[in-house]
């Protein structure tokens, strides 16, 4: 009597496992790099996203508006706000306009903003009111993730006219 086998034998077992592993080791490097694409990308857009929103409140209501870190001068640490005025005050603060989430805390975002106030104030014509910069070489916002490597940052710049402009740039 004859028995028909099934299931696998343990050399087919180790080499599947041994592909597998082959695979998850050129894998990881990749996925982590698109990951840290993926939220410098996403941290820019959503700043970029507030900025053209207060400039678009400030051009509709006819007043300033400004963007306000919500922990001080730390952009990435607790998000940020749009409020009416150019004083990021506590009562301003309590009722924004809109405010933003920072999406992961894997992300840093500098910036180099030469005003006291660390905020961004857009005018009744759109056009950005403050900060002054202490160096124009340098972009206004530098976001990129934790750890990140190559060319996976981003470098944010708001010109006089209000225009925000995101280009991709070397991480630190």
């Amino acid at each position: 009597m004859s028995r028909n086998a099934t299931g696998f034998t343990l050399i087919e077992l180790m080499v599947t496992i041994a592909v597998a592993a082959i695979l998850l080791t050129v894998a990881v490097p990749g996925f982590q790099s698109l990951v840290q694409n993926n939220r410098a990308t996403t941290a820019a857009n959503q700043l970029s996203t507030a900025f053209n929103f207060a400039r678009s409140e400030a051009v509709t209501r006819g007043v300033e508006v400004s963007v306000c870190p919500v922990a001080g001068d730390s952009w990435d640490e607790n998000g940020w706000r749009v409020i009416l005025g150019d004083a990021c005050t506590a009562s301003a603060m309590d009722d924004p306009l809109r405010r933003w989430e920072v999406g992961s805390e894997r992300v840093v975002i500098s910036h180099n903003i030469d005003d006291g106030e660390h905020h961004v104030t857009f005018g009744p014509l759109g056009g950005r009111e403050s900060p002054g910069r202490d160096d124009a070489s340098r972009p206004m916002f530098f976001i990129h993730a934790e750890g990140c490597t190559g060319e996976r940052a981003r470098d944010l710049n708001i010109g006089p006219g209000g225009k925000v402009g995101i280009v991709r740039s070397d991480c630190p």
